[in-house]
């Protein structure tokens, strides 16, 4: 079997940018859904009905969604395919896309259910999923740099005759 090259194996591994993309639409959908649950239960209005700032943080956690589900989309054909092909970080994986499917569904159905039993019930399953979704991303990345760390120094281990011809080391260490 022909040795990866370098480079390759760490490929599932986001770009700086891409990283950022996801980290930074991820946090202003978590701060926004924070946001709500915030006014919704600790700052209920005296009188009756919401509290005026909950529709600003539901308009901003819909601006959000479109902006997290982008993210995920460029994601998905090169970062997911890679690791599930290579079996790398497949159980906070699998379990990251379980619960962004579960927050998908339940927040449609938060959007489009009418009857208030359902909807009390959805909301708590939605904020609940939310809280461990963060939760969740924050470990899968984690695992997934440690991975990565274990790789790097495996690479640096490897004798010259393994890498692929005309591979240039980089690094200080041989």
């Amino acid at each position: 079997m022909r040795p990866e090259h370098p480079h390759q194996r760490l490929q599932q591994r986001l770009g700086s940018r891409h990283e950022l993309c996801v980290y930074g639409a991820g946090g202003l959908l978590a701060l926004s859904g924070a946001g709500w649950l915030v006014c919704h239960y600790l700052l209920r209005a005296a009188g009756p009905g919401p509290q005026p700032l909950e529709v600003w943080w539901l308009r901003l956690h819909g601006a959000a969604l479109l902006a997290f589900l982008v993210v995920v989309g460029t994601v998905m054909p090169v970062h997911m395919l890679y690791g599930w092909r290579r079996r790398m970080n497949r159980g906070s994986g699998i379990a990251l896309l379980l619960l962004l499917g579960l927050l998908a569904l339940s927040g449609y159905g938060l959007y489009y259910l009418v009857n208030d039993e359902w909807r009390a019930w959805t909301g708590v399953v939605h904020w609940i999923t939310g809280l461990a979704a963060v939760g969740l991303l924050g470990l899968h990345a984690l695992l997934g740099k440690r991975v990565a760390r274990r790789q790097s120094v495996h690479h640096r281990l490897e004798p010259d005759a393994l890498r692929p011809a005309g591979f240039k080391h980089r690094g200080g260490h041989r």
